[in-house]
């Protein structure tokens, strides 16, 4: 985890923020299961609401999907919010699983 203090414009302090950032093909985040094929990055959190963590997708240096988690008393809801032609995005909600790869 990297953690990181965001200031505004003026030098206002927003908050503490974290981000996840891993290449690994299996990630756990707030009770999801990403699979990555090869070639696909993860960065999740970030979000200044803190009932939601902002799941970004990348392959090479282009963001290719966003998803967005938002915390809902005991579950967390996943929301598919961008997603290029080129990539296929699986949604499994019972196990909690997304998976991504190319198509």
């Amino acid at each position: 985890m990297l953690g990181g203090i965001a200031m505004s414009d003026n030098g206002i302090l927003l908050g503490k923020r974290q981000f996840l950032y891993s290449t690994d093909q299996t990630i756990k985040v707030e009770g999801w299961t990403f699979t990555l094929a090869s070639g696909f990055k993860l960065i999740a959190g970030g979000s200044a609401n803190p009932i939601q963590t902002l799941v970004s997708i990348y392959q090479e240096k282009e963001k290719v999907a966003q998803l967005l988690l938002t915390y809902r008393r005991l579950e967390t809801e996943l929301t598919v919010q961008a997603v290029s032609s080129e990539v296929l995005l699986e949604i499994m909600p019972y196990p909690r699983m997304v998976r991504v790869s190319e198509k």
